[in-house]
């Protein structure tokens, strides 16, 4: 597959931003996020009804108006970020890029049927985690490929700063612009809500370095789907129930998981026995520490909650643990890993992500020592999982229909998985990302492949 681009343009509000709103600070959690950019990907098949040319052309002008439009709402992303600690809101723009998909074999199904890791990251403006995205001086950038090729469809690559929002925030940003795309009148739609640099305001952070997205960056990582269907995850929610021992008088209540949280806590599992198989080949250390991290979104957690698009990062990290001690025999040593033991850490973990941890980190250091610790956990075995499920992604209709698919597509780091929603709603994809050896372990670990369909 060839993506030629045709333009590269800058995208400017079609308002100025007023005096008053020049200066937009950056909040205490958006100063903690890694320099990288968030990147996601929507796929959508056209109907070229009046001629491939004219429709993808109208298209795409109504795509740039739009977006024109929807930054007047949202307008620190024309901005630049300065000192790590503000935006510079003057409406110097974001970079839009229109390009041509050639030698595709087939239409936009067949890239999303064998998904090729190296030809999604084609399909974005520029490699989010790279040298080209840390030295860019955009806040977002947009692509709009074009498979013309018998009216092949549209593919929309996007990259928004970590700096100035999370996964949440560039998915009410996508619906916004989708909505003024089909025509909502601008009084309907609701923009975002700057209220996070108020809530966490800055801090003196001399000396904090932020880990690169929690997770060890390493040059070689093999990046797999595999995808989990809502029968599938059905069972592992059943596999993993924990009984909390105060319910049990109370007809031995049983408390399922989440999808996520039995996800995590199955892929967690996995990743466990496969180490502790090649350490027991290698004689490794006797002791090793299994770390889960979850980032969790803290909106729906403040009381009283934040609304969905209150705009910036609003997440906070947990870690479960279970060690393994070499020493112990077989059947004790496994009994740290079962699953329903692995939920029930990753459920207690995610709990702590409530009210009182919020208000601990307004008024704490506690994200921030938990961050300074993970940067210094090297010598554990961590697996960092990162969820987009329930956001309302597949809502993005520009005017010709939602999207087929949506993925994140890349994230080059070790032992980080990243959960989408299918386009169903009920099923899950998980995109895993480990080195070479571990990944070729891992696809053909046959308890693995009982659940999950790889590609």
């Amino acid at each position: 597959m060839k993506v030629e681009v045709v333009s590269t343009e800058t995208i400017k509000p079609s308002y100025p931003t007023p005096n008053h709103l020049r200066t937009f600070n950056l909040s205490f959690l958006d100063q903690l996020s890694p320099p990288i950019y968030v990147p996601i990907i929507l796929f959508y098949p056209i109907d070229c009804k009046n001629g491939c040319k004219s429709t993808v052309e109208l298209i795409c002008d109504n795509v740039k108006k739009s977006l024109s439009e929807t930054l007047n709402k949202y307008y620190p992303l024309a901005g630049r970020v300065k000192d790590s600690s503000f935006v510079e809101c003057n409406d110097d723009g974001v970079e839009y890029i229109e390009a041509k998909v050639h030698d595709v074999s087939g239409s936009i199904f067949q890239i999303i049927q064998d998904p090729n890791i190296h030809v999604l990251r084609r399909l974005l403006p520029f490699d989010p985690y790279g040298a080209e995205g840390y030295n860019k001086k955009v806040i977002l950038s947009t692509q709009i490929n074009v498979l013309e090729e018998d009216c092949g469809g549209i593919v929309i690559g996007i990259c928004i700063s970590h700096k100035i929002g999370d996964g949440s925030s560039l998915t009410t940003f996508i619906n916004d612009w989708a909505a003024a795309a089909r025509g909502v009148p601008a009084e309907q739609i609701n923009g975002p809500q700057f209220d996070l640099p108020s809530l966490f305001p800055l801090r003196d952070l001399k000396g904090y370095i932020p880990p690169s997205a929690g997770a060890e960056m390493v040059e070689e990582i093999v990046t797999k789907k595999f995808v989990f269907e809502a029968s599938k995850i059905a069972e592992l929610k059943k596999h993993g129930i924990v009984i909390d021992e105060s319910d049990k008088n109370d007809d031995d209540v049983r408390k399922y998981p989440t999808r996520v949280e039995a996800l995590s806590a199955f892929i967690w599992r996995r990743v466990i026995e496969l180490d502790q198989t090649k350490k027991q080949m290698s004689h490794e250390a006797p002791v090793t520490v299994y770390g889960s991290l979850h980032a969790v979104n803290m909106r729906a957690r403040m009381i009283p909650p934040l609304p969905s698009n209150s705009f910036g990062n609003m997440y906070g990290t947990t870690m479960a643990f279970t060690i393994i001690n070499n020493h112990q025999d077989k059947e004790e040593k496994m009994g740290h890993y079962e699953l329903p033991n692995l939920v029930e850490k990753v459920k207690e973990s995610i709990k702590k992500i409530d009210s009182e941890y919020v208000k601990k980190v307004q008024t704490t250091d506690e994200l921030l020592n938990a961050m300074k610790h993970l940067a210094t956990g090297h010598q554990m075995v961590v697996l960092s999982f990162s969820s987009w499920c329930k956001f309302p992604i597949y809502e993005a209709d520009f005017g010709w229909g939602k999207p087929i698919w949506v993925t994140t597509a890349t994230f080059p780091f070790k032992n980080v998985v990243v959960f989408m929603d299918t386009k169903s709603g009920d099923g899950i994809e998980a995109w895993v990302n480990m080195t070479k050896d571990d990944m070729s372990a891992f696809e053909h670990d046959k308890e693995l492949l009982q659940f999950a369909s790889p590609y």
